[in-house]
């Protein structure tokens, strides 16, 4: 007897369904670090085209009970509404998806065991019009009870709130009221009974999330976004105590803050429950964070490799945490985002006091020396130079392949060291083995003391140094280099491509800008301030 659909072999499998045209997703390809909130053009007026993608598949199990056994566990190889910019179709309903998900994983346990990528947007946990409607005319009836108070946002804000998002043309989601516990009651039972945690009838909805991951056994991704409701994005360890859960299997973990562009997470509190039961972990994907809590320790990963921080400001101790979480990190990015105060009303925010320098990150990258093949550290965005340049060097990472840097943080060097030789700033600081340099930045009328540094580069390597070193770039929104032909020539002679290339920072499909960030300042000599100006848990 041949063989039933949901005996076939994986690989088969995916070939005759691609053969129907039913994309099946690659879990071996690495895929781009802000791939889950990338914007593809996602048209308001037209199909979310993550929901297209999934259609062909939801329509085979319609077909017959032996395709749909096939394809069940396909389709529930991810839960990821919204992924990308596809959140931002107005034909697509929210309500309701992320209770039904968390009540079939719980009566199907079999599906749950096929679930490894989850991305949940805001608008999951958004109320359900019927379940609001209902609520709000129990308010006018019997009036709210002592903890009610504030419960519903009024229906007139929801609406301000969207002709103001459609006046500034921002494309951000319009987050209505979370997910009511009326309406959460039974789902959460269920869940509760399926994880055996003795008290289900307790749970209340700020556990959706921490639930959903306890009930996905070999998860191994994970995207979540903070912002309104942003307690019921974070992960409550004593529920997963209490579902017996001591770990999570999770390899990539990715956080964001998206609902109100003035505002990051604070990663010393948000997110340390859920890095503390992920000792698996490999891949970390932070975009907009912060530090606050100078004492709060940082859970170790031991298996992580690969860290991304974007449009966040760290302190000292925040990066320093992260950086001796692990111990073999492979690649490091980060990107500083903005200041979001008035300097005219806080002078202090221009030192910088709450953002870490480059030379101590430096200083602090050098316990993976042996490791660390991919680094990438753009501060265009920080703010103003510290007062007093300190000397830096990626000299002891022997393991470095590549290196972004912007020269904004050399501005201070050349000024004050004006009899410096500046043939022989990068040979200085670069490390051997280094493969490609690429440098951002504004250099204004300092580009000749560039050109200098580079030629100085070139030299070092048509003696020999830097023997692996095969592509330098510098940034194609400055002016081109005067000495463009002979920088060029000097490269190729010692192997070298030298030439322009560009690094926007890093945007939110749910908004947030797309340019090449300013200057951090535009004369270090100006004068800086002196630095003497200055939910108990239910179970």
């Amino acid at each position: 007897m041949a063989p039933a659909l949901d005996h076939l072999p994986p690989e088969l499998l995916h070939m005759i369904l691609a053969y129907l045209g039913c994309e099946c997703r690659n879990t071996d390809i690495l895929e781009p670090p802000d791939a889950h909130f990338h914007c593809s053009q996602q048209k308001p007026d037209q199909p979310s085209w993550y929901s297209l993608k999934l259609q062909p598949l939801i329509s085979l199990c319609l077909v017959s009970k032996r395709l749909c056994n096939a394809i069940q566990p396909i389709l529930f190889h991810e839960f990821m509404l919204g992924y990308g910019d596809s959140w931002n179709s107005e034909l697509y309903t929210w309500e309701g998806r992320l209770l039904s998900f968390l009540r079939t994983v719980a009566r199907r346990r079999d599906l749950a065991w096929f679930v490894k990528r989850i991305h949940i947007v805001p608008q999951l946990l958004q109320a359900s019009d019927e379940a609001l409607e209902k609520k709000r005319r129990e308010l006018e009836t019997y009036g709210p009870a002592p903890d009610e108070k504030d419960l519903l946002i009024p229906r007139e804000i929801e609406l301000e709130l969207a002709r103001d998002a459609a006046r500034n043309g921002r494309r951000e989601p319009i987050l209505k009221q979370s997910i009511l516990e009326v309406e959460a009651a039974e789902t959460l039972h269920e869940v509760g009974v399926a994880l055996s945690i003795k008290h289900p009838g307790r749970l209340s909805t700020k556990y959706l999330i921490t639930l959903l991951l306890a009930e996905l056994p070999n998860l191994e991704y994970c995207s979540l976004f903070f912002g309104r409701a942003s307690h019921k994005m974070s992960l409550y360890s004593r529920i997963l105590s209490a579902a017996g859960i001591s770990q999570l299997p999770l390899r990539i973990i990715n956080l964001s803050e998206v609902c109100d562009s003035q505002n990051r997470f604070d990663l010393s509190s948000n997110a340390r429950d859920l890095l503390k039961v992920s000792p698996r972990l490999e891949t970390l994907n932070l975009h907009r964070c912060c530090w606050t809590r100078e004492r709060a320790a940082f859970p170790s990963l031991p298996s992580l490799k690969r860290i991304r921080i974007t449009s966040s400001r760290l302190n000292e101790k925040g990066l320093e945490n992260i950086l001796n979480s692990c111990i073999s990190l492979r690649s490091f990015t980060y990107e500083a985002g903005c200041h979001f105060v008035d300097h005219a009303l806080f002078p202090r925010g221009w030192d910088c006091s709450d953002h870490f320098e480059l030379c101590n990150a430096a200083r602090y990258l050098t316990r993976h020396s042996e490791t660390l093949e991919s680094l990438h550290i753009d501060l265009r965005n920080r703010g103003g130079e510290p007062a007093t340049p300190s000397t830096l060097s990626f000299r002891e990472l022997t393991a470095l392949k590549h290196l972004f840097l912007n020269l904004d943080e050399f501005h201070s060097r050349f000024y004050k060291y004006r009899s410096t030789n500046d043939s022989g700033l990068f040979v200085r600081i670069l490390p051997a083995g280094l493969g490609s340099l690429h440098l951002a930045g504004r250099i204004g009328k300092e580009l000749p003391r560039l050109e200098h540094g580079l030629l100085g580069l070139g030299e070092a390597a048509v003696k020999g140094q830097f023997q692996n070193l095969s592509e330098v770039r510098w940034d194609r929104k400055e002016a081109k280099l005067d000495a463009e032909v002979a920088v060029k020539s000097l490269f190729a002679g010692a192997g070298v491509d030298f030439g322009y290339d560009s690094w926007p920072e890093t945007r939110l499909s749910f908004g947030g800008a797309s340019s090449i960030p300013s200057a951090n300042f535009i004369n270090p000599s100006y004068a800086l301030p002196s630095s003497d100006d200055e939910d108990p848990d239910l179970l």
